[in-house]
């Protein structure tokens, strides 16, 4: 890795290996992960490969940061489309 310029209060070297945990956790879940270091600033990359279908992208910082994309059916419904981002955010904001 490049030098980082971790947020104050952090320890560079946890904060890393957190990272590059996380890094591997996410390729064990089966996407095509890797960690980056970009201006300083420690990220992860994700990508599931859905065949027939697009990726499912997943971006992760340093500083908790993280978005989840997809794209949808073309021919999902209104109703569906929103079933499915409710059943996300279900598991988001829910209990570990």
């Amino acid at each position: 890795m490049s030098e980082t310029f971790p947020s104050p209060g952090r320890d560079p070297e946890q904060t890393e290996a957190r990272m590059r945990a996380l890094t591997e956790e996410l390729s064990a879940a089966g996407l095509d992960a890797y960690l980056h270091c970009t201006r300083g600033v420690l990220d992860i990359t994700a990508a599931l490969d859905r065949p027939g279908g697009k990726d499912v992208c997943v971006t992760a910082d340093e500083d908790g940061y993280l978005e989840v994309s997809w794209w949808s059916a073309p021919g999902a419904t209104p109703t569906q489309v929103a079933s499915v981002v409710g059943r996300v955010l279900a598991v988001i904001t829910g209990p570990f």
